[in-house]
């Protein structure tokens, strides 16, 4: 008896597992799931034999269970084998629906309905009676057992050689449990449908074959390939064997309360009462932190080979803890994880910062923080340089001159201090405190933090180095706009000065007036924009860019030229069409060309400002015959800022003039030697009618 029972509780927690199994590592395809239909009432039928009491209830509760473990099995197999099971189980419908509510609807009548016994009717012995319900319940249990058993025919014969070696267990595991099914539903057709008489022991083959057939399902699980391999993690394990104990437990349990209930009549109800003391015993070991851990600690060390799940917390750091959040977060779930890894009552995570050199916590989790006098700490990172693994106090008793770590520790109440080293450089420490458990920490545990340590090391490394690459593009985005700025306002100097030198000499002539007065109120209408691009400072280039003639142009800055320069032009201007342009920069261009250009001329010198139409391209050649550049100045520091071969030049036109022409989609080149002369090239697109 004591035997059976344990059957019967070993096969309803069995089917519970493996339906969570099934229902989670959908290994036999996506249809898979529903064979949790199957199983979780089949594992009741199996817990409602165990759990009964006596009476006959028991009986049709068991039936009931099994009416709806047909009826999911019915569903099931016309899934299982289908990657599209949905469209498969609505093309099917219309059968399906009746049979699933003709199942549900006797399960409910054979527990809340039961027959009467007819009088005068004398039940033999170990028999009960059903009735013309019973009997009908038998009729559709065999019928659904049947049509299960010639499904899985179906689908065995129709499967692939390598699909049917992975199944061939599943289908014999579910087939032998429908086996057992239409045997119990024969005892009971043997009868009359009047009386539906039915053996009690005749239910007692079900839990066993459905134990059986449990073990064939989960041994055509695991040669299943499916979409993954499934590796199996310590939290699985822990959960199978805490269920399974939990289990034997209260079965035993429930053995020792009926046992000492019949061992004496006191006029108490021991039997309940043992069960209830027992199940709050339980209750008290089970939220119990030491007892939680010790236990974890035993099956990591009897179980698993190691005993920390390398594997799932690895793929948590490396989703986690990531160099492009912020260092808090990171922290945060650096701690969160040695924290569930290690049980650890006291974790925190400390980063290293400059100018002074200090530690600056960033993260913490038990009772540490409360306590905690300060914040920051000072001299523990010089004492870490040329230490990379984990040191618990006992270390630093065999080590001279440690006492800014032994206070550290002391404040942190930590049991390790891990350094966090990425490229043989400190970036911070990780303290944990002491095991829930009372163990002290193991060469296991030292190795799990390393390896933990030594990933978030790179990754708090890399986030210091993403802040000073930040930092230096905003570096370079400043020096690039002083650039332009201080260009532009050398050159507006240059306009105002230029007309100031005039001044004494045509100040009485009308036609200079009107210019120098035309000039100052150009010049003060672009500083002005100047200005107001300076408030976002920033300054987009080719902003407003419009159809252009580039011939107007270039006439329109010689224009504006010192009379000298101006006389040295020559023009050798083509037929071009309109360009896309933004007319201010365009002139900044060209403004630093031919200065550039005249500054580099002898006395006979000359420039020559060519245009053509070349195939979808504009080109403005500016060519002198001046001192030119050398070959090492033209590949290595050209368009570099505050680069020149001018002693009073600042070295920004070019650079200027080749970012204007890179926004306008356009290109500069330019071909220099020294002695001869130099030659810039600038290409404009044609894009379209204009």
């Amino acid at each position: 008896m004591v035997i059976l029972i344990l059957i019967e509780w070993t096969a309803a927690l069995a089917g519970i597992m493996l339906a969570l199994l099934i229902l989670f590592f959908q290994r036999f395809g996506r249809g898979s799931w529903l064979l949790f239909l199957y199983l979780l009432p089949a594992s009741l039928a199996a817990g409602s034999m165990a759990v009964h009491t006596g009476g006959d209830s028991y009986i049709r509760l068991t039936l009931s269970f099994l009416l709806l473990t047909a009826t999911g099995a019915v569903i099931a197999c016309n899934g299982i084998d289908r990657q599209d099971y949905l469209s498969g189980l609505k093309s099917k419908i219309r059968w399906l629906l009746p049979v699933t509510v003709t199942g549900i609807f006797l399960a409910a009548i054979l527990i809340f309905k039961p027959s009467r016994l007819p009088d005068g009717l004398l039940l033999p012995e170990n028999y009960i009676f059903l009735g013309p319900v019973g009997y009908i319940s038998a009729i559709i249990l065999l019928i659904f057992s049947v049509i299960v058993l010639a499904q899985l025919e179906q689908i065995l014969r129709h499967a692939e050689e390598k699909v049917r070696w992975e199944i061939k267990f599943l289908l014999l595991g579910i087939g032998i449990t429908f086996a057992a099914l239409i045997y119990i539903c024969s005892q009971i057709l043997l009868f009359p449908p009047r009386y539906a008489l039915f053996a009690r022991d005749t239910l007692s083959l079900f839990p066993i074959i459905f134990l059986l057939g449990c073990g064939l399902i989960l041994v055509s699980w695991k040669r299943s390939s499916g979409r993954s391999q499934i590796v199996v993690s310590h939290g699985l394990v822990y959960s199978s064997i805490t269920l399974l104990a939990v289990g034997a437990y209260l079965i035993t349990s429930s053995l020792i309360a009926r046992w000492a209930s019949r061992w004496g009549d006191s006029g108490l109800p021991v039997e309940p009462f043992i069960f209830l003391l027992s199940a709050i015993v339980l209750s008290i070991l089970m939220l119990g932190t030491v007892f939680r851990h010790k236990a974890r600690h035993w099956i990591r060390r009897n179980i698993f080979a190691g005993k920390y799940d390398y594997r799932q917390f690895w793929l948590e750091a490396t989703e986690r803890i990531r160099s492009i959040d912020p260092p808090e977060e990171t922290a945060a779930a650096l701690a969160d994880i040695v924290h569930r890894a290690l049980g650890a009552i006291d974790v925190s995570v400390w980063t290293r910062q400059w100018n002074p050199n200090r530690l600056n916590l960033l993260s913490s989790l038990g009772s540490m923080p409360d306590a905690l006098k300060e914040t920051e700490f000072t001299g523990v990172v010089e004492k870490l340089l040329d230490i990379s693994e984990p040191l618990s106090r006992n270390d630093l008793d065999s080590m001279e001159g440690m006492d800014p770590i032994r206070e550290f520790m002391n404040e942190t109440q930590a049991s390790l201090l891990v350094p966090l080293e990425s490229s043989n450089r400190i970036v911070g420490v990780l303290t944990v405190g002491s095991d829930r458990s009372g163990r002290p920490y193991d060469w296991e545990a030292r190795e799990f933090l390393r390896a933990l340590a030594g990933h978030a090391a790179g990754e708090f490394h890399k986030s210091e180095l993403l802040e000073t690459l930040v930092k230096a593009k905003e570096d370079e985005a400043f020096r690039t706009f002083s650039t332009f700025l201080l260009h532009d306002l050398k050159n507006f100097s240059s306009t105002l000065s230029l007309i100031a030198r005039n001044a004494a000499r045509y100040q009485d002539n009308p036609d200079f007036q009107k210019d120098a007065f035309h000039s100052v109120f150009d010049t003060s209408e672009k500083m002005k924009r100047l200005c107001n691009s300076l408030r976002s400072f920033s300054s987009t280039l080719a902003a407003d860019k419009k159809p252009t003639d580039l011939n107007q142009v270039v006439r329109s800055v010689a224009d504006n030229l010192d009379t000298g320069l101006k006389k040295r032009l020559k023009f050798e201007l083509g037929v071009i069409p309109p360009i896309l342009a933004d007319q201010d920069e365009l002139v900044r261009v060209l403004q630093n060309l031919f200065i550039n250009a005249g500054e580099a001329l002898p006395e006979n010198g000359v420039i020559i400002v060519k245009t053509a139409n070349l195939q979808n391209t504009v080109e403005l050649v500016v060519e002198d015959n001046g001192s030119g550049m050398s070959r090492e100045f033209l590949e290595n520091e050209l368009f570099l800022p505050f680069h020149t071969t001018k002693s009073g030049g600042l070295g920004i036109g070019l650079f200027q003039s080749k970012k204007i022409m890179e926004a306008h989609g356009g290109s500069i080149e330019v071909k220099s030697e020294e002695g001869k002369g130099t030659r810039v090239g600038l290409r404009f697109p044609v894009k379209g009618e204009t």
